[in-house]
């Protein structure tokens, strides 16, 4: 008759299973417990079809075992294990494998079921409810019992009996009633709890503690052996007992209560399961085997029982004793260990084989700094430096292997703050009973305070040695009773001795050079006899030549008071002796350097005396050093500020004040003369920083002071003509407007413009006009008031500033002056020259002191004289200002007809060396335009009243399509290159740009020929299109001329070697080159740069030899001018023979 379906898995080797659900993970830990012991044990994981077969053959084996137990004479089998089994099997496996267990299991049970009954006999209802009970089972022992190690104390054991013996029953027994009616419902009910009951408790257990690594454990013969002579004497003595004894069972629980203290848990189950088996199946068998055969027993022994009673309660009285003294023993024990761990001065750790720390003592948490519970959570590795941790680890192999026993490290730890801090470590480990490690011991003791002490005295050692060596200090010590002679490294190094031969005084006395042999020795003898230290300098001869050595030793004495031992050191005093040495060689050099210098140097004492002169200050103040060593330096040196100005009381004051040779100060020889002089003052200082004298430099700035006087000169005065020039002439200006509102005072200002001095130039030279000019100025200065300020502005014009002076006045002063340049006859070379002046004044009060405007006013006022028919004198009036502003105006249709409709002229300059000027290198072009009137515009005027960027635009393509169009393939013929005006706006504009490169590339002229002469002022655009348009025709092959250079140096700080090829310097610096120091040096700052940066300059107009020798001279490159050649249009000088190769 068909029980239902029941399962063991019984895991041949090890199982590995899904480690999401919790039999697997008892699985993993399976392998954890396993490891580095079970190494060399060979695991493999049967398939899962196979595991399906073995559990239907359990099934099948224990289903005939529990239906042959039907015998007794019930309907159900009194004892059934395939439900138990088949629960173990669904909680040890994964919830996608129960399908596949129930249905092995149930076609085991039915082939049992079939083979001892008939076909008609089988029940399936049995096996749904044996099925429904493993399930309920399972889930419970899933829920009520830990994951691994499932049964530890009596709760979970409790936990257990809950889960499987009594629910799951009851669930089945309830399902029976109900579901398959019977004539004894009662008793089947009984009966179905019961053996399930039963089942569950002898396999249940069984199959939840069975670990594959259990079985390895009976490798070990002595627990095999008691395993099974235990099984044996507990079945025979059971088999007995039925047999034999009455009330039997009382005997059989004292046999499974012997084999419960003997065993481990597992074989103790192991025994209970085969003993409810055999008596199952003995009770089966023979109902009757439960009433003695033999009656003697019962008959001469009534009280049997009583003794059956208390021998069961008596060993377990033993037992439970025994298990208490033995826990006392065991909690004693631990308890002193726990008291000896905790209060130990040094930390104490227990640690797991895979290094957690698994407990640890206040003294290791004080000194790691954390807590036991984080202490738990990391391992010993994390908290080790990593170059002690390969030491440590090999060590521990060792320990693990059994290759040592303990063993003891210096290493260092990481504490929770992150400090590195120095521990003894000993480790020793516990094994189980079959060798294999438990956990580890370690004392970690601290010795960071001993190391750093260690590590100070190290680096202390390693200074003094260091020291010694750097020093060239070698140690040695005599002893002298038995004359013994020791030395260091360094000593035989410093004679240049192989260490391996043995120090003597032979030795000693052979090294040193022959002449200082009998010195040493004295002093020698004279210091053992006297028992002082003493010091000693000798030489030595090395491979390399003579070495200096000073010897410096001390005695020891013994008790009789005499030299014991002598301990000194050597020191190489070579380099101190070749030092010296240098210093006096540098220190006759020096004096040598002072007395050849051509400044005067001055050494005093901290008190201003003198204490050394050299020749030169001998000569500037009159003293010879002999005369001067000791006096206050004042008294020597008799400095004034000026040449006749107050006497100078304190040294410093001239120094501190101003260093530059700008400063007025004189020094007045004591035999007569005078010197300007610049002079320092440096103090003289120890390595300390205390000051112990002074410095005083003197130099003699006579004649640079002299050239400054004269630089000052030319950059207020104009060079032709001496008078003020345009720049001293707008600082009196601004001098005087700036008094006006205080003073109330009127003043006038008047603008003078020579008349037909173009005309002079032109007929009679350059030559002539400059003779005409200064013959002018000293014309007008007789005829002014010594406050009146006469300046020449520049060319032909003049301004003249008179003071305190109302229009009347100043009209009449004016008027005498045009009427003598009027009347003025100039002769040049037997040829008389007519030229008058027209003047323009306005007048200066408290409501017209602007300094612009009233620049502005006299120039409208001339103009307006000039526009009256020249010779006469205007005083500005605002309607003036009115009509010169419409004159200038143009009108915009004007502009776009001049540039678009009027005839354009190109002029050519050439542009030469200064000192090859017949070699022109390029044409540097101009233009002329013409008004709708006829009038001719300059260019550099026409550009000057172009608002508009449409207009430039228009401007630059009129001159480059006209010049590609007309002039282009002759210029290229010639060979000549060509410096043509570009404008800044059309060096912005990028359709111009590209029109422009489509020109070069479509014309005849090579891009090297055409150079296009750009404002400087686009250094400082910081529009991209124009950096980036002109980037474009440097790499087209276009040089680059950029025009009206002039005094603004930050130029050069925006200006590198690729942005340009020439420099043009502005005219108006050109202009009195010659003849103003101060244009001289701006032309020469200007060259120097652009020579610096492999830039080109450009200077001109040069009119004049002396000033192409000026420009030569200084170094500019070319220059353009009448010393080259005259302006002509570029039309007639391509009808002209010359040509250039370039």
């Amino acid at each position: 008759m068909s029980r239902g379906l029941g399962d063991v898995y019984k895991r041949q080797i090890i199982n590995f299973t899904r480690p999401d659900l919790a039999p697997d993970n008892m699985a993993s830990l399976d392998r954890a417990v396993m490891n580095k012991q079970y190494q060399r044990v060979l695991v493999t994981t049967p398939h899962p079809l196979l595991r399906l077969v073995c559990l239907g053959l359990v099934t099948f084996i224990f289903t005939l075992f529990s239906l042959e137990l039907t015998r007794f004479g019930t309907l159900l089998a009194p004892l059934w294990f395939p439900t138990s089994i088949m629960m173990v099997a669904f909680y040890r496996h994964a919830g996608k494998m129960w399908p596949g267990i129930a249905l092995a299991c149930s076609f085991g049970n039915i082939f049992a079921s079939w083979m001892l009954f008939s076909w008609a006999s089988i029940n399936i209802t049995y096996t749904a409810i044996n099925i429904i009970e493993a399930t309920v089972g399972a889930l419970l022992l899933r829920k009520l019992l830990p994951w691994y190690n499932p049964l530890q104390n009596l709760n979970d054991w409790v936990r257990l009996a809950l889960g499987s013996a009594l629910v799951p029953p009851l669930v089945g027994g309830v399902l029976v009633h109900f579901l398959v009616p019977s004539a004894e419902p009662l008793r089947n009910f009984l009966v179905w709890v019961l053996s399930e009951a039963i089942g569950a408790l002898a396999l249940v257990p069984l199959g939840l503690l069975f670990k594959p690594h259990y079985l390895l454990r009976h490798r070990n013969p002595k627990l095999l052996l008691e395993t099974l002579v235990t099984l044996v004497v507990t079945l025979v003595l059971s088999w007995t007992a039925i047999t034999w004894l009455p009330w039997p069972f009382t005997c059989i629980i004292v046999l499974l209560m012997w084999s419960a203290v003997r065993l481990p848990r597992m074989e103790a189950f192991l025994i209970f399961l085969f003993t409810i088996m055999m008596v199952s199946l003995m009770m089966a068998r023979n109902p009757l085997s439960m009433t003695p055969s033999s009656m003697i027993v019962t008959f001469n022994a009534p009280w049997l029982p009583f003794l059956m009673m208390l021998l069961p309660a008596n060993i377990m009285t033993m037992v439970m004793y025994a298990f208490r003294a033995e826990r006392k023993h065991i909690t004693e024990s631990e308890e002193r260990f726990r008291n000896a761990m905790e209060y130990s001065a040094i930390g104490m750790a227990l640690v797991g084989v895979e290094g957690q720390w698994l407990q640890a003592n206040k003294a290791l948490c004080n000194f790691l700094g954390y807590s036991q519970s984080e202490l738990q959570s990391l391992t010993f590795q994390q908290l080790t430096w990593p170059e002690d941790l390969n030491t440590d680890l090999e060590q521990l192999q060792q320990l693990i292997h059994g290759e040592i026993n303990t063993y003891t490290l210096e290493k260092r730890y990481y504490t929770r703050s992150g400090e590195v801090v120095w521990a003894l470590l000993a480790v020793s480990v516990v094994r189980h009973a079959d060798g294999t490690p438990l956990y580890f011991i370690a004392q970690i003791e601290d010795i960071n305070d001993l190391k750093q002490t260690e590590w100070v005295n190290k680096r202390l050692m390693e200074r003094i040695t260091l020291a010694n060596e750097a020093g060239g200090i070698g140690i040695w010590e005599w002893d002298l009773e038995p004359d013994v002679i020791s030395w260091d490294k360094r000593m035989f190094e410093l004679y240049e001795i192989p260490s391996h031969i043995k120090p003597t005084w032979q030795l000693w006395h052979a090294a040193m050079v022959p002449e200082d042999r009998t010195h040493a020795e004295q002093v020698l003898r004279e210091s053992l006899q006297a028992r002082v230290p003493f010091k000693l300098e000798f030489r030595i001869r090395v491979k390399d030549g003579i070495r200096h050595i000073r010897s410096l030793a001390n005695r020891v004495l013994n008790k009789q008071g005499e030299v014991e031992r002598l301990l000194g050191i050597n020191m190489d005093m070579t380099e101190v002796k070749q030092l010296n040495e240098a210093l006096f060689q540098e220190k006759e050099r020096l004096h040598i350097t002072l007395d050849s210098i051509g400044e005067a140097v001055l050494c005093t004492d901290i008190d201003m005396n003198i204490t050394f002169m050299n020749p030169v200050a001998e000569k500037m103040s009159g003293w010879s050093q002999s005369e001067a060593l000791g006096q206050p330096i004042l008294k020597v040196l008799h400095i004034t500020f000026g040449e006749n100005g107050p006497l100078m009381e304190n040294i410093h004051s001239g120094d501190m004040s101003r260093t530059d040779i700008e400063q007025d100060v004189v020094l007045n020889c004591r035999n007569g003369g005078s010197f300007d002089i610049h002079y320092s003052i440096t103090p003289l200082s120890t390595l300390e920083g205390h000051t112990i004298g002074s410095v005083l430099v003197i130099q003699d700035v006579t004649e640079s002071r002299k050239m400054l006087r004269q630089l000052s000169y030319s950059a207020s005065h104009d060079a032709l003509t001496h008078l003020a020039n345009r720049v001293s002439f707008e600082n009196h200006l601004k001098r005087l407007l700036q008094t006006v509102q205080e003073t109330h005072q009127r003043h006038a200002l008047v603008f003078i413009d020579l008349d037909r001095f173009k005309a002079v130039n032109d007929t009679a030279g350059h030559a002539a006009g400059d003779a005409l000019l200064r013959e002018l100025s000293s014309l007008m200065l007789t005829m002014l008031r010594s406050s009146d300020v006469l300046a020449r502005l520049g060319g032909d014009e003049f301004g003249l500033l008179l003071p305190d002076c109302n229009v009347e006045s100043a009209r009449y002063i004016a008027g005498r002056l045009i009427d003598a340049i009027n009347n003025y006859h100039f002769s040049w070379e037997g040829r008389l020259h007519r030229i008058g002046a027209s003047a323009g004044i306005t007048l200066i009060d408290d409501t017209n002191y602007q300094a612009a405007e009233v620049m502005s006013q006299a120039d409208i006022a001339c103009y307006a004289s000039k526009n009256s028919g020249r010779g006469v004198v205007t005083v500005y009036e605002p309607q003036q200002e009115r009509i010169h502003s419409a004159r200038s105006m143009m009108s915009l249709d004007e502009q776009w007809h001049m540039i678009k409709d009027n005839h354009l002229l190109m002029i050519a300059r050439s542009v030469a060396s200064p000192r090859i000027p017949e070699s022109s290198s390029f044409w540097l072009i101009s233009l002329r335009l013409w008004t709708s009137q006829g009038e001719v515009l300059e260019e550099h005027a026409f550009r000057a009243g172009l608002a508009e960027p449409e207009l430039l635009h228009a401007l630059d393509r009129r001159i480059f399509s006209e010049f590609f169009r007309t002039y282009a393939a002759q210029v290229a013929a010639k060979g000549m290159g060509v410096a043509l005006p570009l404008s800044e706006a059309g060096l912005a504009s990028v359709t111009l740009v590209d029109e422009l490169l489509d020109l070069i590339t479509r014309g005849p002229l090579p891009a090297r020929l055409l150079h296009l002469a750009i404002a400087v002022d686009v250094l400082s655009n910081t529009d991209e299109n124009v950096q980036q348009g002109l980037q474009k025709l440097r790499q087209a092959g276009c040089r680059v001329v950029l025009t009206r250079v002039g005094r603004d140096m930050n130029v050069f700080s925006q200006l590198s070697a690729n942005t340009a090829d020439y420099l043009l310097l502005d005219t108006d610096m050109v202009t009195n080159v010659h003849g103003n120091l101060m244009d001289e040096m701006m032309v020469t700052i200007i060259q120097g740069h652009a020579q610096r940066l492999g830039i080109k300059t450009i200077a001109g107009p040069c009119h004049q030899s002396i000033m192409m020798d000026t420009l030569s001279g200084i170094g500019v490159d070319f220059i353009y001018g009448d010393t080259i050649g005259e302006a002509q249009p570029l039309d007639l000088l391509l009808n002209t023979s010359y040509f250039a190769i370039n």
